[in-house]
């Protein structure tokens, strides 16, 4: 009879493969917080400690078996031997099943009520109660827009977000506020784990049973965040943080991720929620590029309290937080390209002259200037620059006589080389 408990007890922790991705259970694994007894609902491979407690008192270790019966044990009269050794009359240990009864997704209250009564036609009176000593395995299965869809097994103690982690996690078109929890029963429920990141809220992050489908459909409405931020969901923020406090970000760096939004939802509060703000991003000159539209909204202010113009989003925006601009730079016929330190008191012509000038093909008529913003103007020698302006020196058209002469000199001079070594 012992070795039927110890054959129970093993069984424990050898639960069916999953026929989805292999993964290890750990079945030590502690709740986040305790779980009440009474509300714990029993099902086929929990193992409990049962408590009797009557005319005489004793406890034993079980499993509810697979097909959902929990034993009935009394201690037995008849001596114990080990090796030819009687250990006695009567031995607490030496216990014998004698019945069983149903225990399929039954809460631990009414459990209770149910083996008491078993019991009660060998013991009377007589009380029972448990203690579980480890949760069983559920089988689950994780769908949609996860990295790895499949079965997996996990406890009656794990939440949504962990079965979606055994699953690789959403991805990147995942839908996160919009997931179908479908239990068993027939019962079915959306699961918006954005409340849960960013609130806590637990009650949007529900305990997973036996039997569960977790379905990921993809986002319905999403933006584009670029820029000097990075999406709270997939960056460590303060990793970020450190790795950005200096200057060492290149001109071309641009985060890029693609969110979620709840319909009626503001840009501020967007960013406010969703993003980690970059030391080096502009925050009071960001804005949502909507087709040819460039919608500008100051962060800054909201972020201070100010009342500030706060645009809804629609679904394809591109929120954008611009880098910092502490560069001029300077592109075409010039000697050297590229930026230079923006200084107020600086004019075109200087910040051409720093870079070594122009080059004889420049058309200095027609230097253009182009402001962070998407402006352009006409440049005059001192007119004075914006932060993150560009200053464009085009190339001279050939209209002028002593071009056309060169050309033409060495278009006849390879005719000559041509005919020379031809001949």
């Amino acid at each position: 009879m012992m070795g039927m408990i110890i054959y129970l007890l093993l069984g424990a922790t050898s639960p069916s493969a999953s026929t989805g991705r292999e993964v290890m259970l750990e079945y030590g694994m502690v709740p986040e917080k305790p779980v009440s007894i009474d509300d714990y609902v029993l099902n086929a491979g929990d193992t409990l400690l049962v408590i009797v407690k009557g005319s005489y008192s004793y406890s034993y270790p079980t499993q509810i078996t697979p097909t959902g019966q929990l034993m009935i044990m009394l201690p037995s009269s008849r001596p114990t031997t080990t090796f030819g050794k009687t250990l006695g009359d009567v031995s607490l240990v030496n216990l014998e099943a004698v019945g069983y009864t149903n225990i399929v997704d039954v809460p631990v209250k009414k459990a209770r009520e149910t083996v008491a009564k078993a019991f009660s036609e060998f013991i009377r009176p007589v009380q029972v109660d448990f203690v579980l000593l480890g949760p069983r395995a559920c089988k689950i299965n994780v769908l949609g827009d996860v990295q790895w869809p499949g079965s997996y097994l996990v406890t009656p103690f794990m939440r949504v977000k962990d079965g979606l982690d055994l699953a690789g996690g959403i991805t990147s078109a995942g839908s996160v506020s919009n997931i179908l929890l479908a239990r068993r029963s027939g019962d079915s429920t959306n699961v918006n784990l954005r409340r849960y990141r960013e609130d806590g809220d637990l009650e949007s992050n529900p305990y997973l049973r036996d039997g569960d489908v977790v379905f990921v459909p993809k986002m319905e409405r999403f933006v584009v965040l670029r820029g000097m931020a990075f999406s709270k969901e997939a960056i460590d923020e303060p990793a970020i943080q450190t790795m950005f406090l200096t200057d060492t970000v290149s001109r071309s760096f641009d985060a890029v991720a693609r969110l979620e939004f709840d319909r009626g939802e503001k840009a501020c509060d967007f960013l406010y929620k969703r993003a980690v703000l970059l030391p080096q991003g502009d925050i009071s000159k960001c804005y949502i590029e909507r087709g040819s539209q460039r919608i500008f909204f100051d962060m800054q202010a909201f972020l201070a309290g100010e009342r500030v113009d706060n645009p809804v989003l629609e679904h394809g925006d591109i929120v954008t937080v611009p880098r910092i601009e502490r560069y001029i730079y300077v592109t075409g016929e010039v000697r050297r390209q590229g930026p230079v330190f923006y200084d107020q008191t600086m004019t075109v012509n200087q910040y051409i002259g720093y870079l070594g000038g122009f080059l004889t093909t420049a058309d200095l008529r027609s230097i253009r200037v182009l402001y962070p913003d998407g402006r352009t103007r006409r440049a005059h020698p001192d007119m004075t620059l914006e932060p993150g302006s560009t200053i464009y020196v085009p190339r001279r058209a050939m209209d002028d006589m002593r071009d056309w002469i060169s050309l033409t000199a060495a278009g006849i001079a390879l005719l000559t080389a041509i005919i020379k070594f031809g001949g």
